[in-house]
């Protein structure tokens, strides 16, 4: 499987913006740059569509500042071997590691996830998976259902495990995405989540959940909140990010239509995340 890089220079401010943009076109996989300001973004060959809209969103751009871009395509193994070189583990709330294989253990926190991401989004390191982990590290586990929606590399279905929830189901649209998953749920020990290829509307799912967790993007988010509502215990948590701080009004609007009441927020470097209760 071969993918497109794209490598953006920019100023922070927008990479953030083209971060959002990208996602919408298939891009899946973000590298923030550490030799120059900007990001590399990386999408599948399968996943994308109209490589015309790439040039089109760079034109609507035009007028930033310092902006230029290029393209590269790359197989998954090259991939790989770049992002080891660059990869550092982090520390989510000073309480939960977030490593590779290659790093090594911690165990002075109470929590630590063992991620190798191979393309897959979700490694801790964006401001959306970090503001989920670190909403599950103070919600109550124990014993419930919990759903991964969008899983990418599995982390967050795995911090579920790791926080002791009984039943755990996750998928993912992208067979790359699922076949990572269950390869960080092996290596971080954990055997109760079942992992499926599909969207919400085609995997077969339990019919309601304690907690679910979504940390996928805005429109895949506005389409998917009624389904979320619908397999979402009464008094169940939803957890969404994905989404600028800009769009949480709109996500509200979506949610509350489906009896979901916000209960807490997170803003970090301009993503949100929310916390709704379903009533």
């Amino acid at each position: 499987m071969d993918f497109l890089e794209i490598d953006i220079i920019c100023s922070a401010e927008y990479a953030e913006i083209f971060m959002a943009e990208l996602a919408e076109l298939g891009f899946s996989s973000f590298e923030e740059k550490e030799d120059t300001t900007g990001i590399k973004a990386y999408a599948a060959a399968e996943d994308l569509g109209d490589q015309q809209a790439i040039v089109e969103l760079f034109e609507r751009y035009s007028w930033v500042e310092n902006l230029s871009y290029s393209e590269n395509w790359v197989s998954k193994e090259n991939w790989n071997a770049d992002w080891e070189k660059h990869y550092e583990p982090i520390i989510v709330e000073d309480k939960c590691l977030v490593r590779a294989t290659f790093h090594e253990a911690q165990p002075s926190y109470p929590y630590e996830i063992i991620v190798t991401p191979k393309m897959s989004f979700g490694t801790g390191h964006h401001e959306t998976t970090y503001q989920i982990l670190a909403m599950q590290l103070s919600l109550n586990h124990q014993g419930k259902t919990v759903l991964d929606a969008g899983c990418g590399t599995g982390i967050l279905a795995i911090m579920a495990a790791k926080r002791g929830a009984s039943t755990i189901q996750a998928f993912d649209i992208d067979e790359w995405s699922v076949e990572n998953s269950k390869e960080n749920i092996t290596l971080n020990g954990v055997d109760q989540i079942d992992i499926q290829q599909g969207t919400v509307e085609s995997v077969n799912l339990l019919n309601d959940f304690d907690i679910i967790l979504a940390n996928i993007n805005r429109n895949v988010l506005l389409h998917d909140i009624p389904h979320y509502a619908a397999h979402l215990k009464t008094d169940g948590i939803l957890m969404l990010s994905g989404f600028y701080e800009d769009d949480i009004p709109t996500i509200l609007e979506e949610a509350q239509k489906n009896s979901l009441q916000e209960i807490g927020r997170s803003e970090r470097n301009n993503w949100a995340a929310l916390q709704l209760i379903k009533k």
